[in-house]
């Protein structure tokens, strides 16, 4: 659990409490955040509902770098 809450934190505005809450609620990646619902993320308890839609958008723009530099070069030379 530590584990994800740490990376949650890269987020900004999410701190040690709300990490924990994230991770006990079912959003224990950066992934999950950025494919939630911002409804869903403004029901967690001490979430501040006017850093919701900043916090699901700086998981996505994470997670599009993230796949952006996922390499499949490898992949295309096995494949062919």
């Amino acid at each position: 659990m530590k584990k994800q809450m740490k990376e949650l934190q890269h987020l900004a505005g999410i701190g040690e409490v709300i990490s924990q809450r994230l991770v006990e609620s079912g959003y224990d990646t950066i992934a999950k955040v950025a494919a939630a619902e911002e409804k869903g993320l403004a029901r967690i308890a001490g979430m501040n509902p006017k850093k919701v839609r900043s916090i699901v958008t700086q998981a996505r723009k994470m997670t599009g770098e993230a796949e952006k530099h996922h390499h499949t070069w490898l992949q295309d030379k096995y494949r062919g």
